[in-house]
């Protein structure tokens, strides 16, 4: 080998070793973490202040992205389109990029070996003023996980870990914020719902001060609860897919395709010095026919996505699903009185209850005061308290009799505690379907409710009084009577019981004490009504199933007669010194108020 050819090998060894070190050397393993600093420490540029980002990619493929920090601190972007990004996101592809550490300085002449001189990505920052605070390029890959990177000012190059590629190769859909609409609740102040393309199925909703009412196409107080709810979900609610944004979304076509030539539900609200509006088309064909996702535009943002069919079902309301629909207004825990006044016919029946100093309830009745039913008296007023209309009527006529209100066929008034005049609600006739006209006193809107409430009211007493049929001292029974299958009669003698017919030996004291406890115990499942006429071939009390007499030794007589069975297997029962009021026995207890003579004579449980 000659002097030259070596020469030449070795000027080849040295330009690989040259450029093996410019290329792929790593920094020493030694170096500590401390020796390379963050991007955002080297340029001084904290995540925090950044109000300003931009994105271009040299790839046509994607898009470039604007992003701009408004004055709540919250990102939009900008370009290629307008909306809301999520805020979220932004600052984790910022910390992202911001705290890549720079791994290697490098001093080069020439760009294009590293991809710089047409960088694929750039990406620019904007703290303050017009114009960005810093500029990156950035290149090609190198070895080692890394990747080639410029600031715009500066003549080095530098390495940082490749995973930049990924943190900011962004589309705006990954960087969107989802929501299909962005507002705050608790400050929204109005909110229009229209079907069709018509204002005349609009409803339209604003709140005043702290109060939500409804100002089309009545004027009503809205149902607070209702309002609060649909917005709460309808800010909750989330994009499926971006279908198009800017003027793709007004495309005759697109919108055809979509039902947004003609939305099914349109909808406007203001919060603020903000308005958004969305409009609802057609369902999202599917593979099983199942409309799981629905076709919406965002009129404020000129976007098209889908969302879930929750959000149809959430618009579509009607003025009676946003309007109170509470029909009296009081406050049942400070009631202290209630009257309830009853025309039947030609009768008329009043029940009066009165609440005593120790929360218990009372009911005034012609004979006397009785106890009340402390449930029966809680469903009362609960019941009235939540009463809600299952439909109104739209233009009532002056004349409330046409509804049986004038005179109303029931008046249910409740006096509360500190309040002169009692709130009175008025009940009238039922309606072909069923339910039954009422009204506020004070209030023109005639309402339609479910009858099961005015059903109970109607039975007044009935209905309202302890449920506990006999009330005695079971020491105090001195003769018990039944007529059954057969007919028995035993005395008290001392502390034993004594059969004296049909035959007159000692009785077993367990089998008539047990009948004598049943007796004391018993209640009823419901009063049927002292003013409710059935005849005795309902009842069938001209010929009793079983009669039962009990004696006490203040002179005073009970009879119980138990008829035939109602038609949901409760038996109807009475006591003899008030015929009119019928109650019904669950069939149960019928087994347990009877018994037989050999159970009677039987000997083996003895006399104690």
């Amino acid at each position: 080998m000659n002097f030259r050819t070596t020469l030449i090998i070795i000027v080849l060894l040295a330009a690989i070793g040259s450029a093996y070190f410019l290329f792929f050397q790593e920094p020493p393993d030694e170096v500590s973490t401390n020796e390379k600093p963050p991007i955002h420490q080297v340029y001084g540029i904290a995540r925090e202040k950044v109000q300003q980002v931009e994105i271009s990619f040299a790839d046509a493929a994607y898009q470039n992205l604007r992003l701009v920090k408004d004055t709540t601190g919250s990102w939009q972007l900008e370009s290629p389109f307008r909306t809301d990004a999520d805020s979220e996101k932004v600052n984790q592809m910022l910390d992202d990029i911001l705290n890549k550490r720079v791994k290697q300085n490098l001093e080069v002449t020439a760009l294009t070996q590293y991809g710089l001189d047409t960088p694929g990505i750039t990406i620019s920052f904007w703290t303050e003023g017009t114009s960005p605070s810093v500029t990156f390029f950035i290149g090609k890959k190198a070895i080692n996980f890394s990747v080639y990177t410029k600031e715009k000012s500066e003549a080095h190059i530098f390495l940082i870990e490749s995973s930049a590629l990924d943190d900011l190769t962004k589309s705006p859909t990954d960087l969107r914020d989802r929501s299909v609409i962005k507002f705050n609740p608790e400050t929204a102040s109005n909110i229009q719902l229209t079907s069709g393309t018509t204002d005349a199925t609009s409803v339209n909703c604003e709140k005043r001060g702290d109060t939500w009412f409804v100002t089309h196409p009545i004027e009503a107080k809205a149902d607070a609860e209702e309002i609060e709810n649909l917005l709460s979900e309808l800010r909750s609610l989330q994009v499926s897919t971006f279908e198009s944004d800017g003027a793709d979304a007004n495309v005759p076509t697109q919108l055809e395709k979509s039902g947004l030539d003609t939305p099914r539900i349109q909808m406007k609200l203001i919060d603020g010095d903000n308005t958004y509006a969305l409009h609802i088309g057609s369902a999202v064909p599917s593979e099983n026919g199942i409309q799981e996702h629905v076709y919406v535009k965002s009129i404020h943002q000129n976007s098209i996505y889908t969302v879930t069919n929750d959000i149809y079902q959430l618009l579509n309301k009607s003025v009676l699903d946003l309007r109170n629909k509470r029909v009296i207004d009081f406050q049942r825990t400070d009631t202290i009185r209630f009257a309830i006044s009853t025309r039947k016919r030609q009768n008329k029946e009043k029940t009066v209850g009165i609440k005593n100093y120790d929360n218990t309830w009372e009911l005034e009745t012609p004979t006397g005061k009785i106890k009340a039913d402390a449930k029966a008296v809680d469903d009362l007023l609960f019941g009235v308290d939540s009463l809600e209309a299952v439909a109104f009527v739209d233009n009532p006529i002056e004349n409330s009799a046409s509804y049986g209100l004038a005179p109303p066929s029931i008046e249910v008034a409740f006096t509360q505690r500190g309040e002169e005049k009692p709130a009175v609600l008025l009940i009238g006739d039922y309606a072909q379907d069923g339910t039954v006209y009422v009204k506020a006193e004070h209030s023109v809107q005639v309402a339609r409710v479910k009858r099961s409430l005015i059903d109970n009211i109607a039975l007044g007493t009935a209905w309202l009084r302890d449920k506990q049929v006999l009330n005695f001292h079971i020491d105090d029974a001195i003769r018990l009577t039944l007529h059954a299958e057969e007919s028995l009669t035993c005395q008290r003698l001392g502390t034993n019981w004594r059969l004296t017919a049909p035959v007159k030996e000692d009785a077993n004291n367990v089998e008539v004490n047990a009948i004598i406890y049943e007796l004391n115990d018993l209640t009823t499942d419901a009063y049927v009504g002292s003013h409710t006429r059935l005849a005795d071939s309902t009842t069938g009390f001209s010929t009793p199933q079983v009669q039962l007499t009990i004696e006490l030794r203040n002179q005073k007589v009970y009879t119980l007669q138990v008829g035939k069975a109602d038609t949901s297997g409760r038996f109807y029962a009475r006591l003899q010194h008030e015929p009119d009021l019928i109650f019904l026995l669950n069939a149960e207890l019928i087994p347990k108020l009877t018994t037989t003579l050999g159970l009677l004579r039987t000997s083996e449980q003895g006399s104690p």
